[in-house]
């Protein structure tokens, strides 16, 4: 049975991890945890991305995706060091 999912809420995935990941070095610069702590939050954000990565590697249907975009997506992914 093959997923799909909305590009939108794919890409909103994505933006929640990078504010998360701003957000922990945001603390940490005002010292407001430990860098300790720290590492476990961004190694939990690792995992988020790490299975987003897994939902592109296994060419899931994104809804809402322009032909070109699912064309061009190797050469993204390469881009931004994905793949």
């Amino acid at each position: 049975m093959k997923n799909k999912f909305n590009f939108l809420q794919f890409t909103n995935w994505l933006l929640i991890c990078r504010e998360n990941i701003i957000q922990i070095r945001d603390m940490v610069l005002n010292e407001k945890i430990s860098k300790e702590e720290a590492l476990e939050k961004l190694r939990a954000e690792k995992r988020k991305i790490g299975i987003l990565r897994g939902v592109l590697d296994r060419n899931i249907h994104l809804h809402g995706v322009q032909k070109d975009f699912l064309k061009k997506l190797k050469d993204l992914k390469k881009e931004y060091g994905i793949e």
